[in-house]
């Protein structure tokens, strides 16, 4: 057993049945993240923030400066979102629950050692960590959905998000905001 498996619970030798695991990197850490609706009005005002310091800050070669984020004001361990009722509405939906996830490209995140998890299609998955027995964070990563029924999967756990939870999606890399309760913005996103 490694020195990082014994800290963290990570296994850095990778066989073949770990390739098609959920994987996120570092920075895709609520890149695209899930939160409640009272975040609106502050996530459209980091939007402008954001496209102002873009503005001023770049130039032939990238960017002069980073922009950090600031928290949101409404947490979404603030919904006290139960862990079992997420988990249960993602299974219902189809997801699978994974045992293990890719991190940072070559390490292996052992589900049970950890407070991140995840539930996936090949296309699609749902990350989230902990805090006891609620959830702290939810973001995704999503690749070329070729599926319709995956396509559906995704579009009715979405929106039962956002209608049973009044949750929203934020994607920081491109500053779309979806309503999760609106089944035609979803869909835009999805085919974005």
């Amino acid at each position: 057993m490694g020195l990082l498996e014994k800290i963290f619970g990570r296994k850095m030798n990778c066989n073949n049945e770990d390739e098609s695991l959920p994987a996120f990197w570092d920075d895709d850490y609520c890149q695209i993240e899930i939160v409640p609706r009272q975040n609106v009005e502050h996530i459209e005002n980091s939007i402008k923030q954001i496209d102002e310091f873009t503005a001023s800050t770049r130039t032939e070669y990238g960017f002069t400066d980073m922009f950090v984020r600031e928290g949101l004001p409404f947490p979404t361990i603030n919904k006290e979102l139960r862990t079992d009722n997420f988990e249960k509405l993602l299974t219902e939906k189809g997801f699978e629950k994974a045992t293990k996830i890719r991190y940072n490209g070559y390490t292996i995140i052992h589900c049970t050692k950890t407070t991140s998890n995840a539930y996936s299609l090949p296309c699609f998955s749902f990350f989230y960590d902990c805090d006891d027995d609620f959830i702290n964070n939810i973001w995704i990563s999503i690749s070329h959905i070729t599926s319709n029924d995956h396509f559906n999967r995704i579009l009715g756990a979405l929106y039962e998000l956002g209608e049973s939870c009044e949750f929203v999606l934020i994607d920081w890399n491109s500053s779309a905001l979806v309503d999760l309760a609106n089944k035609n913005q979803i869909n835009a996103y999805l085919v974005s």
